[in-house]
């Protein structure tokens, strides 16, 4: 019976040395979460500059065509 009690509490022990490296080590663990959170920010913004951008280019063309059938249509 002594055995079992103390391989429980030797289990026991690990247990909570666990607990407490995890709790140092979760540190790193948030650290590299945020780095990665902060490159997919980043990506995303990238994406959504260069769809306004796209938008932006299509607008442009958009005034030129109309423009340019404006100004065609007063010649004849």
């Amino acid at each position: 019976m002594a055995v079992v009690l103390g391989v429980m509490t030797a289990r026991l022990g690990m247990v909570f040395f666990g607990v407490a490296g995890m709790a140092v080590g979760a540190v790193g663990v948030m650290r590299g979460l945020l780095v990665i959170a902060g490159f997919v920010m980043l990506g995303g913004f990238a994406v959504m500059l260069g769809g306004v951008l796209v938008m932006f280019g299509g607008l442009v063309m958009m005034v030129d065509g109309v423009l340019a059938h404006v100004l065609s249509r007063g010649d004849g």
